[in-house]
């Protein structure tokens, strides 16, 4: 039983946040997954090529990201200081999704071209949704487990999201002759599923407390800051590694069902994923009601360690679980893979989850080292973060296949398929190995993040 006074805050408000956790889900992880299974396996793209290709959008969130957080942070109206962009940003994700999926036809860089503009303006469009709305969320309570129950209704609407994320490459293969045909289907599905839940927070919420009399602040100031801030710095240095190791080889897993799991056979290969998939969300759902508990009893910072330890134990139990399915009935293979995936999903989701939460902790103790209140810039920051480690994901995933000994287009040897298997569990290990490292380091516990509110208060 916890000791401290909870400063609870409304389900409803919870839930109306939450609810465009699963448009972002869909604007984010929807494309990181689709990307290399509809450029690469279905066009023919060069793996690498395609990562490097999505270093371009990156470098425009350099200026896009903070100026938006700036922006926001600056904003004073009647709608408040958020609620407008994410309402903007939302309808017009959801009119460009569609576009990202239909190049014209040409050469390899004629789709190229066509692709870097199409998400140089996702991102832009992007940016307007994501970083108001989650600095929005840093702001609707200043309570520190209350913060946790905020981001876990959040991420309660995006495990939903991930969930149906797991069958999108399934679902392009049935809704098309090619999977090529299949994502012009889907992608409008999820369009629409991107407007009527991305709008919602717009609608529904209000900040707690309105900035009105705080100073307008100056970009490069917020910028210095930002980059001072010593326990921001950890955090998403932990994060980058850990999101970029994880999701370069994680996104390997497809490629190991189908070579060596399922000798070719892509069908399958990609039932059985997205079986896996969906039995790993349950868990991830189940791993944020449990550590969103033991944060409450231990701290955000313990709980995060334990989080990452759990996801390690799920890495290492894969390497005897991701082999070839000799038996020839398919659903052995989705026995044997949930293992590894019930404690990488308990694990891994409870990592997002604290992440998302420490964020508001830290904008606490920059306000009470600055005077003000930067909620968006911080939200830009970490949302940048979050892009980079997206681009570096599909393009270290590029170079995991390119060091394995994959060419794309043709079926690669058993000892390639092999050594696909050992890039996924030893990449993802020293990934886990490293941000658990330097998470330790991370100075804001609770009785600091405490004080520094009963000061603030």
């Amino acid at each position: 039983m916890t000791k401290h006074l909870i400063k609870r805050i409304k389900t409803s408000t919870c839930a109306l946040y939450g609810t465009a956790g699963l448009a972002d889900t869909f604007l984010s992880f929807g494309i990181a997954t689709l990307l290399m299974p509809i450029y690469n396996i279905g066009m023919g793209i060069d793996a690498k090529l395609l990562g490097l290709a999505m270093i371009i959008p990156r470098i425009l969130d350099a200026v896009t990201d903070p100026l938006m957080g700036n922006i926001s942070d600056n904003t004073r109206s009647r709608f408040g200081r958020r609620r407008q962009y994410i309402f903007a940003g939302a309808v017009l994700c959801a009119v460009l999704f569609p576009f990202i999926w239909m190049p014209p036809e040409g050469s390899q860089h004629v789709v190229l071209a066509y692709l870097v503009g199409a998400m140089c303006l996702h991102s832009v469009f992007y940016t307007i949704f994501g970083v108001p709305y989650s600095a929005l969320g840093y702001e609707i309570t200043s309570d520190y487990d209350e913060r946790t129950r905020l981001f876990a209704w959040r991420f309660y609407f995006a495990t939903a999201a991930a969930v149906a994320i797991q069958w999108l490459y399934k679902l392009c293969l049935l809704a098309g002759d090619t999977e090529v045909e299949g994502v012009r289907v889907i992608s409008v599905v999820i369009a629409v599923i991107v407007l009527g839940f991305g709008i919602i927070p717009a609608l529904f919420t209000r900040e707690k407390e309105v900035v009105e009399s705080q100073e307008k602040v100056n970009l490069f100031k917020a910028l210095g800051c930002v980059m001072k801030n010593r326990a921001f710095a950890i955090m998403m240095i932990s994060y980058l590694i850990i999101v970029t190791l994880l999701f370069s080889t994680g996104s390997l897993g497809l490629y190991i069902n189908i070579f060596y799991v399922f000798d070719g056979d892509k069908d399958t290969a990609a039932t059985v994923m997205s079986f896996v998939g969906t039995l790993g969300i349950v868990f991830a759902f189940i791993g944020m009601l449990i550590m969103k508990k033991v944060s409450e009893l231990t701290g955000k910072k313990a709980a995060i360690l334990i989080a990452m330890g759990v996801a390690m134990f799920g890495v290492l139990v894969s390497w005897f679980t991701l082999r070839p399915n000799t038996s020839g009935i398919w659903w052995h293979s989705v026995v044997l893979q949930c293992i590894h995936s019930m404690f990488m999903g308990v694990g891994v989701q409870g990592c997002w989850l604290l992440f998302s939460s420490l964020i508001g902790d830290v904008c606490d103790d920059d306000e009470l080292r600055t005077g003000l209140r930067q909620e968006g810039v911080y939200s830009a920051a970490s949302g940048f973060v979050n892009k980079c480690a997206g681009s570096l994901v599909i393009l270290g995933a590029a170079l995991m296949l390119e060091f394995a000994g994959y060419v794309g287009g043709t079926d690669p040897t058993p000892e390639i398929a092999f050594r696909m298997k050992a890039v996924f569990v030893v990449v993802q290990a020293i990934g886990l190995g490293a941000g658990l490292v330097l998470m330790a380091f991370f100075p804001i516990g609770r009785k600091r993040a405490e004080e520094t509110r009963r000061i603030l208060d």
